[in-house]
């Protein structure tokens, strides 16, 4: 369920990662250049990577349940981060940890909606129109999705990721104790700037707006200045 990415001083803390819908932990292959510096590990979700033949979780709860089950809290300050709906499970999940008294450092939401903006809403989301919103979102380029077994690879986790954003509802999530660092990138057409204010409401601590250069996937391109910068 976690993948390694790179090892660090547990003096200066642990970082687990969610990816953004559709992705897996190879999203976060930059994170490798904080080598030395940070121990960071990268969820996995079903379907994808080492995990290939699990089946997608479509539910919140059992989604957390799972996590919660997997982690063995480490020694030192925990950083809880993920990107795009990953910053919604991740929030989840730091509220699960405080729930048990196991609180997070931090809270790091990269490019992604507050928790008040899910409303477990039904879409209708199937394989069509989750390849159509592939596209859109422009992670994954067209072409990738013709060959025969991209429906299996990519298309399908993507639906999976969907459905359990779907079963999701913020509205009426209570804060959490960890203070947020919320990261808006300049050129996120996603995710709008007036996000920042549900994640400000999202904390009764710290609350940080950091801005970055880029689209909704920013964080593809950062280094090791960018990314000690969000997750410090």
């Amino acid at each position: 369920m976690w993948q390694h990415v790179s090892d660090g001083d547990p003096a200066l803390g642990t970082v687990l990662m969610f990816p953004a819908t559709g992705a897996g932990a190879p999203a976060f292959r930059s994170m490798a250049a904080l080598e030395g510096e940070r121990s960071v590990w990268a969820y996995c979700p079903p379907g994808r990577g080492r995990r290939l033949l699990e089946p997608g979780i479509h539910d919140i709860n059992e989604f957390v349940a799972r996590v919660m089950e997997s982690l063995e809290v480490p020694q030192g300050p925990l950083v809880v981060a993920g990107v795009s709906f990953g910053a919604a499970l991740a929030f989840n999940v730091c509220a699960a940890l405080e729930a048990e008294a196991a609180g997070a450092a931090r809270l790091v939401a990269l490019c992604g909606l507050s928790p008040s903006s899910y409303r477990q809403q039904e879409e209708g989301w199937d394989l069509g129109s989750a390849r159509a919103r592939m596209i859109d979102y422009g992670l994954t380029p067209p072409a990738v999705l013709e060959f025969d077994e991209a429906e299996d690879l990519f298309v399908r986790p993507t639906l999976d990721d969907l459905l359990l954003a779907e079963s999701y509802n913020g509205t009426e999530a209570a804060p959490i104790a960890a203070p947020i660092v919320c990261v808006a990138a300049s050129d996120d057409r996603l995710v709008p700037l007036t996000e920042a204010d549900g994640w400000r409401r999202a904390t009764t601590s710290d609350f940080n707006l950091i801005h970055v250069d880029g689209g909704h996937y920013a964080h593809t391109k950062f280094g090791r200045w960018e990314w000690l910068n969000v997750l410090a």
